[in-house]
């Protein structure tokens, strides 16, 4: 057996990726994240549809409890309007029990602002032209343009969506409209 001496060389191997190995994980990933990026944006629309479509749940419901005392307090159609008491807060309802802002027949978008603002807890601004608050279309998230068109209320959210809620005071209908 032969021995060695002096300094004793050994070849040491780098473990590694190539370049070739690596740019083609990145394309895959790019590749990967442009498929899924799609996705993503279209919840975001969802995730806005759902919210705002919940704050049109919560107008109906609150629409429907005071029509609900309205008619447990006794009152028909034959006294007229009046007013129900939800949580100490006043409600001005009409002939048939449903939230007016004391207006019988047609209200205006400042009318359709003061229920909206009345009927819910620390809901999002509901403005208009002539109201207290004034939303436009350029106005941030979370603000709604109040119309108002004989016996219904239009709250449109802003930043141009085609998001709506409508009140119809006549039959106490809420709907939603969404993207």
């Amino acid at each position: 057996m032969k021995e060695l001496t002096g300094s004793r060389t050994t070849a040491v191997q780098t473990k590694g990726f190539t370049l070739i190995e690596l740019v083609i994980v990145i394309v895959l990933i790019g590749i990967l994240a442009a498929t899924a990026l799609p996705k993503f944006a279209n919840l975001t629309i969802q995730a806005r549809d759902a919210s705002n479509q919940g704050l049109a749940g919560a107008f109906s419901g609150v629409l429907s409890i005071a029509h609900a005392a309205w008619v447990s307090n006794g009152a028909s159609t034959a006294t007229g309007g009046s007013f129900v008491t939800l949580e100490s807060q006043s409600f001005h309802v009409n002939t048939i029990g449903w939230l007016d802002n004391s207006k019988e027949v047609s209200p205006g978008a400042s009318d359709c602002a003061v229920i909206w603002n009345t009927a819910l807890t620390n809901p999002p601004i509901a403005g208009c032209s002539g109201c207290a608050q004034n939303c436009t279309a350029t106005s941030t998230n979370g603000c709604y343009i109040v119309s108002a068109s004989g016996s219904v209320c239009t709250y449109t959210l802003a930043t141009n969506s085609p998001i709506t809620i409508t009140y119809d005071m006549s039959d106490g209908l809420v709907g939603f409209t969404s993207q």
